[in-house]
Protein backbone atom coordinates (compact mmCIF):
# COMPACT_ATOMS: atom_id res chain seq x y z
CA UNK A 1 0.00 0.00 0.00
CA UNK A 2 1.46 3.41 -0.92
CA UNK A 3 2.21 5.91 1.81
CA UNK A 4 -0.40 8.62 2.38
CA UNK A 5 -0.25 12.41 2.66
CA UNK A 6 -1.20 14.60 5.59
CA UNK A 7 -1.70 18.23 6.41
CA UNK A 8 -0.36 18.68 9.94
CA UNK A 9 -2.09 21.47 11.83
CA UNK A 10 -0.92 23.39 14.86
CA UNK A 11 -3.82 24.23 17.19
CA UNK A 12 -3.54 27.54 19.07
CA UNK A 13 -3.22 30.42 16.64
CA UNK A 14 -3.85 28.17 13.64
CA UNK A 15 -7.25 26.53 14.25
CA UNK A 16 -8.38 28.51 17.28
CA UNK A 17 -7.65 31.85 18.89
CA UNK A 18 -4.55 31.77 21.05
CA UNK A 19 -4.68 32.57 24.74
CA UNK A 20 -2.76 35.59 26.02
CA UNK A 21 1.04 35.33 25.66
CA UNK A 22 2.41 32.75 28.09
CA UNK A 23 -1.06 31.29 28.67
CA UNK A 24 -2.89 28.25 27.26
CA UNK A 25 -6.48 27.43 26.35
CA UNK A 26 -7.32 25.28 29.39
CA UNK A 27 -11.14 25.33 29.44
CA UNK A 28 -13.56 24.27 26.70
CA UNK A 29 -15.46 27.55 26.90
CA UNK A 30 -12.24 29.41 26.06
CA UNK A 31 -11.73 27.59 22.75
CA UNK A 32 -12.95 29.68 19.82
CA UNK A 33 -12.28 28.61 16.24
CA UNK A 34 -10.65 31.15 13.96
CA UNK A 35 -12.75 32.28 10.99
CA UNK A 36 -12.62 29.70 8.23
CA UNK A 37 -10.83 27.03 10.30
CA UNK A 38 -13.58 24.42 10.17
CA UNK A 39 -14.12 24.96 6.46
CA UNK A 40 -10.37 24.64 5.86
CA UNK A 41 -10.24 21.31 7.74
CA UNK A 42 -13.29 20.12 5.78
CA UNK A 43 -11.45 21.04 2.56
CA UNK A 44 -8.54 18.82 3.68
CA UNK A 45 -11.02 16.01 4.40
CA UNK A 46 -12.71 16.42 1.02
CA UNK A 47 -9.33 16.29 -0.72
CA UNK A 48 -8.76 12.81 0.73
CA UNK A 49 -5.79 13.92 2.83
CA UNK A 50 -5.24 13.25 6.54
CA UNK A 51 -5.80 16.28 8.82
CA UNK A 52 -3.49 15.68 11.78
CA UNK A 53 -3.29 17.92 14.85
CA UNK A 54 0.20 18.46 16.34
CA UNK A 55 0.20 20.70 19.38
CA UNK A 56 2.59 21.66 22.18
CA UNK A 57 0.73 21.93 25.49
CA UNK A 58 3.49 22.48 28.05
CA UNK A 59 0.97 23.43 30.73
CA UNK A 60 0.15 19.71 31.01
CA UNK A 61 3.57 19.20 32.63
CA UNK A 62 2.66 21.49 35.54
CA UNK A 63 2.04 19.67 38.85
CA UNK A 64 -1.56 20.92 39.10
CA UNK A 65 -2.41 20.18 35.45
CA UNK A 66 -5.52 18.13 34.80
CA UNK A 67 -5.35 15.95 31.68
CA UNK A 68 -9.17 15.81 31.70
CA UNK A 69 -9.22 19.58 31.13
CA UNK A 70 -7.16 19.13 27.97
CA UNK A 71 -9.44 16.30 26.84
CA UNK A 72 -12.49 18.54 27.38
CA UNK A 73 -10.92 21.29 25.26
CA UNK A 74 -10.09 18.71 22.59
CA UNK A 75 -13.68 17.42 22.66
CA UNK A 76 -14.94 20.97 22.11
CA UNK A 77 -12.58 21.37 19.17
CA UNK A 78 -13.95 18.16 17.65
CA UNK A 79 -17.55 19.27 18.23
CA UNK A 80 -16.98 22.69 16.64
CA UNK A 81 -15.33 21.09 13.62
CA UNK A 82 -18.12 18.49 13.30
CA UNK A 83 -20.72 21.27 13.21
CA UNK A 84 -19.18 22.18 9.84
CA UNK A 85 -18.68 18.62 8.58
CA UNK A 86 -14.95 18.60 9.38
CA UNK A 87 -12.83 16.18 11.37
CA UNK A 88 -9.27 15.55 12.44
CA UNK A 89 -7.85 12.15 11.48
CA UNK A 90 -5.53 12.01 14.48
CA UNK A 91 -4.20 14.15 17.31
CA UNK A 92 -0.73 14.34 18.78
CA UNK A 93 0.03 16.43 21.83
CA UNK A 94 3.35 17.15 23.54
CA UNK A 95 2.68 17.64 27.27
CA UNK A 96 6.37 17.94 28.19
CA UNK A 97 8.38 20.89 29.52
CA UNK A 98 10.96 22.60 27.32
CA UNK A 99 14.04 20.60 26.28
CA UNK A 100 12.86 17.34 27.83
CA UNK A 101 11.65 15.25 24.88
CA UNK A 102 11.88 14.61 21.15
CA UNK A 103 8.24 15.43 20.42
CA UNK A 104 7.96 19.09 21.41
CA UNK A 105 8.06 21.36 18.38
CA UNK A 106 10.50 22.49 16.99
CA UNK A 107 11.47 18.80 17.16
CA UNK A 108 9.71 16.60 14.63
CA UNK A 109 8.76 13.77 16.99
CA UNK A 110 4.97 14.20 16.72
CA UNK A 111 5.16 14.21 12.91
CA UNK A 112 7.46 11.18 12.84
CA UNK A 113 5.15 9.33 15.24
CA UNK A 114 2.11 10.19 13.11
CA UNK A 115 3.93 8.98 9.99
CA UNK A 116 4.64 5.62 11.65
CA UNK A 117 1.10 5.28 13.05
CA UNK A 118 -0.77 6.33 9.89
CA UNK A 119 1.58 5.23 7.11
CA UNK A 120 2.38 8.79 6.02
CA UNK A 121 4.93 10.05 3.52
CA UNK A 122 6.39 13.08 5.30
CA UNK A 123 7.86 14.38 2.02
CA UNK A 124 4.34 14.39 0.54
CA UNK A 125 2.87 16.17 3.56
CA UNK A 126 2.66 19.75 4.82
CA UNK A 127 2.69 21.42 8.24
CA UNK A 128 0.64 24.57 8.82
CA UNK A 129 1.34 26.69 11.89
CA UNK A 130 1.72 30.19 13.22
CA UNK A 131 5.23 30.09 14.67
CA UNK A 132 8.87 29.52 13.80
CA UNK A 133 8.82 26.34 15.91
CA UNK A 134 6.05 24.94 13.69
CA UNK A 135 8.06 25.75 10.56
CA UNK A 136 11.19 24.17 12.00
CA UNK A 137 9.35 20.97 12.98
CA UNK A 138 7.93 20.61 9.47
CA UNK A 139 11.28 21.29 7.81
CA UNK A 140 13.06 18.82 10.12
CA UNK A 141 10.50 16.16 9.19
CA UNK A 142 11.04 16.88 5.49
CA UNK A 143 7.53 18.24 4.94
CA UNK A 144 6.43 21.41 3.18
CA UNK A 145 5.65 24.26 5.57
CA UNK A 146 3.18 27.13 5.71
CA UNK A 147 3.44 29.96 8.21
CA UNK A 148 0.22 31.80 9.00
CA UNK A 149 1.04 35.44 9.50
CA UNK A 150 -1.94 37.80 9.33
CA UNK A 151 -1.32 41.17 7.67
CA UNK A 152 0.30 43.69 10.01
CA UNK A 153 1.88 41.05 12.26
CA UNK A 154 5.42 42.12 11.52
CA UNK A 155 8.30 40.09 10.11
CA UNK A 156 7.89 36.41 9.40
CA UNK A 157 10.08 33.34 9.27
CA UNK A 158 11.33 33.28 5.70
CA UNK A 159 12.25 29.59 5.95
CA UNK A 160 8.60 28.63 5.45
CA UNK A 161 7.75 27.41 1.97
CA UNK A 162 4.74 29.72 1.93
CA UNK A 163 3.39 32.52 4.13
CA UNK A 164 -0.40 32.75 4.34
CA UNK A 165 -2.63 35.42 5.81
CA UNK A 166 -5.08 32.87 7.28
CA UNK A 167 -5.91 29.17 7.53
CA UNK A 168 -7.98 29.19 4.33
CA UNK A 169 -5.10 30.52 2.26
CA UNK A 170 -2.70 28.12 4.00
CA UNK A 171 -4.81 25.05 3.21
CA UNK A 172 -5.36 26.25 -0.35
CA UNK A 173 -1.60 26.35 -0.87
CA UNK A 174 -1.04 23.04 0.97
CA UNK A 175 -3.48 21.26 -1.31
CA UNK A 176 -2.13 22.96 -4.44
CA UNK A 177 0.41 21.51 -6.82
CA UNK A 178 3.40 23.36 -5.31
CA UNK A 179 3.35 21.73 -1.87
CA UNK A 180 3.83 18.10 -2.92
CA UNK A 181 0.77 16.91 -0.97
CA UNK A 182 -0.96 14.11 -2.86
CA UNK A 183 -4.71 14.59 -2.92
CA UNK A 184 -6.98 11.57 -2.65
CA UNK A 185 -4.42 9.56 -0.71
CA UNK A 186 -6.75 8.67 2.18
CA UNK A 187 -8.76 5.53 1.53
CA UNK A 188 -12.28 5.84 2.88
Amino acid sequence: MPLRSAVFLDRDGTLNRSAAPGQYVRRPEDLELLPGAAEAVRHINEAGVHAVLVTNQRWLSEPAADRRAYEAVDARLSALLMEHGARLTARYVCPHPLHSCDCRKPAAGMLVRAAADLGLDLAASCLIGDSATDVEAGRTAGSATVLIRPPGCGPHDTRADFVASDIREAVGWALGAGSGVRRGAVHR
